[in-house]
């Protein structure tokens, strides 16, 4: 059986020590020169086109908060290629069925808040709590003030129609953006279009138009005057989102724990805009974009802890981190931090595999499975040149890590402390059966949290085209504060659960209409009722004078101010029309305004 090399005390220490001989050896070929060092991490434009060629992944400097700059070249993704620095050459051995050892999962998973008579708003009131909406009036209202004092505006500017907003607006306006998700249209304006068959007359109701894209205009979330200037020390690139997403990951770790079996991967927010740490990732759907990091419940695709990626010149130094692990390394250490030491499985692709990594994580009570890219240094060169048949499998052990090549469609490399070099039939119905290694099985089935809460949050997408990178990223994370808190109405919930769908038109109202007394009156939709039935002609009732007038609505339509004293009483809308010939017009042309 594998033996672990240390205690979680050990471990620990050694991580500190950057001088220990296991974890930084001076004298191996695989501890990068300083030069070196900085040139695979950091990277510039003569090694484009030789990165390029390899299948990296790009990266897009331009301005931060959308100047006019010049594109500045596209970079390797960090991470990509073999410059991981292995210390100390493991030995490796045939595996002879060794089962690694498997220390036990103590974490207590689950929901970590009391929800007894908890109603749906109140799962999204635990993320988007009362101070970050107070932080948002309080910054939005700031911003504008600022704005307003230092533009002069022409008089006929909508900014001077700005007047302070409060909590209870911003949770309309929250929920009217996130009711865009459910309903797709091509423009914002088109949202409030009341003259044609497919309006929706809720947005009207709720909020005027131009109060919606006033708000919008001046929606920040952080101090813009206390932001430390580019180019000196202590500059931060997301001081825009940076108490956003301080509040929101540390209300991810307290309100829910993931059991055993989580994954980290990057998902892609589709950006096209100006940005300095915009990215390129073929890969993906988006392809261009802004990159975010998680680490997700494998089963469910909660998300625990997730990072903003902010460059390849962002200074990564979490805390305990040996210093020989490359970027890649770092983002998986600064992620599962608060989870070492309770016995968790982590799955991740090859873009974080390593030998140190998993080493690393195995001495402090966390396991690790995933596919490696066969470059990697360290992996044993006997296994990568191994010529294999289709299904056929081999496998090399050094004490806790198993390194496994299978030969499937292509060959597939896995490096893992979980699992042994069994193999596993898969029965698929109406085909014969399949072989595969357990830990490319485990992989397939626990890989995926990450990719399943993407593509919930594509099916109700209220990410917008913009210029502000911020606000879309805002509003994408808040969309993850939806799916999380869904999540834990689901562990929380006994009984029948809502689907998703269903989750969100029960919680849009109460975002909607919790904090007002009284529910505004939707008015009626005339674009459908005016063109089916029966409708007849009456007079305007006149309770308080001898005759009663209105605008003619047919008449109105085509510039003409024109009072009549008759009208439809089956219309929803009660439209005053002309005698002849408006009220065969209104009840018989589809588009009346333009005949």
């Amino acid at each position: 059986m594998a033996k672990r090399f240390y205690t979680a005390e050990e471990a620990a220490r050694f991580c500190m020590d950057s001088s220990s001989k296991e974890f930084s050896d001076s004298d191996s070929e695989y501890v990068p020169s300083d030069a070196s060092t900085e040139e695979s991490e950091v990277g510039d434009s003569s090694t484009i086109s030789a990165e390029a060629s390899s299948g990296g992944t790009l990266t897009a400097e331009e301005s931060e908060d959308g100047g006019s700059v010049p594109d500045a070249p596209m970079e390797v993704e960090e991470g990509e290629g073999s410059g991981d620095a292995v210390v100390g050459a493991p030995v490796w051995e045939p595996p002879c069925n060794y089962a690694p050892e498997i220390p036990p999962f103590t974490a207590v998973a689950g929901v970590k808040v009391d929800t007894t008579n908890f109603q749906i708003i109140d799962f999204f009131n635990q993320f988007i709590t009362e101070a970050i909406l107070q932080d948002m009036v309080h910054f939005t209202n700031l911003y504008a003030e600022q704005y307003l004092a230092s533009h002069p505006l022409p008089g006929y500017s909508r900014a001077h129609a700005w007047y302070p907003t409060n909590v209870s607006e911003i949770k309309r306006f929250l929920a009217l953006t996130l009711a865009m998700g459910l309903v797709e249209r091509n423009t914002l304006a088109s949202y409030w279009d009341t003259t044609t068959v497919l309006s929706i007359p809720l947005f009207s109701a709720v909020m005027p138009r131009n109060r919606y894209q006033i708000l919008l205009r001046f929606l920040h979330f952080n101090d813009n005057a206390a932001a430390v200037p580019p180019n000196e020390p202590g500059h931060d690139r997301l001081y825009k989102l940076r108490p956003l997403i301080d509040s929101l990951s540390q209300r991810f770790a307290e309100v829910y724990t993931p059991s055993q079996n989580i994954c980290e991967d990057e998902s892609l927010l589709l950006f096209k805009g100006r940005l300095r740490f915009r990215q390129y990732i073929p890969s993906k759907r988006a392809r261009y974009g802004m990159k975010f990091y998680k680490l997700c419940k494998s089963s469910t695709g909660y998300t625990s802890f997730f990072m903003f990626y902010e460059g390849k010149d962002s200074n990564l130094d979490p805390p305990g981190c040996p210093l020989d692990l490359t970027a890649s390394g770092k983002i998986v250490w600064e992620l599962i931090t608060p989870l070492l030491g309770q016995g968790y499985h982590l799955y991740v692709d090859n873009f974080y595999t390593s030998i140190l990594l998993f080493r690393t994580l195995y001495c402090l009570d966390t396991l690790a499975c995933g596919i490696v890219r066969q470059n990697r240094k360290g992996l044993p060169k006997e296994l990568v040149d191994k010529k294999l048949k289709r299904g056929e499998v081999n496998a090399l052990r050094s004490d806790e890590l198993l390194a496994l090549k299978f030969a499937d469609t292509k060959n597939v490399f896995m490096l893992t402390t979980i699992h042994n070099e069994s193999v596993v039939v898969q029965h698929r119905h109406g085909r014969p059966a399949k072989s595969k290694p357990l830990c490319c099985k485990e992989y397939s089935k626990h890989m995926g949290g990450v990719d399943k809460t993407d593509q919930i949050q594509t099916y109700y997408d209220a990410t917008r085209k913009t210029r502000a990178w911020y606000k879309k990223a805002a509003i994408y994370m808040i969309q993850m504060t939806l799916y999380n808190s869904y999540v834990v109405y689901k562990a929380a919930v006994p009984g029948p659960k809502l689907s998703y769908y269903n989750f969100l038109l029960q919680l849009l109202p109460a975002l909607l209409f919790g904090d007002v007394q009284e529910v505004p009156d939707v008015p009626g939709n005339d674009n459908v009722a005016r063109m089916v039935g029966k409708h007849f002609i009456a007079q305007i009732p006149t309770p308080n004078k001898r005759y009663a007038q209105r605008a003619c609505k047919v008449c109105r339509s085509r510039g003409v101010r024109k009072d009549v004293r008759y009208f439809c009483p089956k219309c929803p809308s009660k439209p005053a029309l002309c005698f002849q010939p408006c009220f065969e017009v209104y009840h018989t042309v589809v588009h009346f305004e333009r005949t």
